[in-house]
């Protein structure tokens, strides 16, 4: 049967993490560097253990104080200590819990820059491959950050966003453009109907472009992301299609 992996932003602090695992399928879970200490990694890992829900790295900038959210501009050497560091930090931890991180995902700033600019990408990605030389990547679909992996000989997992909207070039619409952000039930399970039986969205301007994915992307500090998980979940579900993590593939 067709599957779909339903992936969340965890370990970030807003308390709704019990809740969201039981939804997803994939945990991209705070390193300690937008969000997150030892402590809620620990917390985060052993959540999705116990839910059966697969877990993974999310490294971003190391600027708790903007959430990652600010682009900067850093050299390369520094944003790959900043990648390594953050993943050999998940990775003590993981170790510790018996388990190890089943992909990597980039957040916030640094995904949109290296969804836009190819060197940036492989970039980060080469500091990701330097930790484990084999590690699947979730990525952007349609984006930079697809062909950057690709030529690393990194494995691809291409996502979607559920709560996001899309310019025309099929990147994600800045947040400061309103409407950029869905939080409406009806607006988010539209969309999702839309990707999952078409393989389209609708851009923020109103046109039609192709979006193939193989996961789909909540953001848990959405103010209603477990409402918004469990309507995701449940329209997924209605429409035949089982929810599973790509990592179990």
């Amino acid at each position: 049967m067709r599957w779909i992996d339903l992936n969340a932003d965890l370990g970030e602090g807003t308390g709704n993490d019990p809740q969201m695992m039981n939804y997803v399928s994939s945990a991209n879970i705070a390193c300690g560097g937008h969000a997150g200490d030892d402590e809620t990694i620990q917390r985060s890992i052993s959540l999705a253990l116990e839910n059966d829900v697969a877990i993974g790295a999310h490294p971003g900038f190391e600027d708790k104080e903007h959430f990652g959210r600010r682009q900067l501009e850093l050299s390369a050497d520094e944003l790959q200590d900043q990648i390594v560091r953050q993943l050999e930090r998940f990775e003590h931890w993981a170790q510790k819990a018996g388990t190890s991180p089943s992909y990597v995902k980039l957040h916030g700033a640094l995904a949109n820059m290296t969804a836009a600019d190819r060197d940036l990408a492989e970039n980060a990605y080469r500091a990701v491959k330097s930790v484990r030389s084999d590690m699947p990547i979730l990525t952007i679909a349609n984006s930079k950050q697809v062909d950057a992996a690709t030529n690393l000989g990194l494995p691809v997992i291409a996502e979607a966003f559920a709560d996001r909207a899309y310019t025309d070039e099929g990147l994600l619409a800045s947040r400061s453009i309103e409407g950029a952000v869905l939080t409406k039930d009806k607006d988010v399970v539209s969309h999702v109907e839309q990707l999952l039986t078409s393989g389209t969205v609708t851009t923020i301007s109103g046109n039609q472009i192709n979006l193939p994915a193989q996961s789909l992307c909540l953001h848990g500090d959405n103010e209603h992301a477990v409402q918004l998980a469990k309507r995701i979940r449940e329209t997924i579900e209605q429409l035949g299609i089982i929810v599973k993590s790509f990592a179990n593939e």
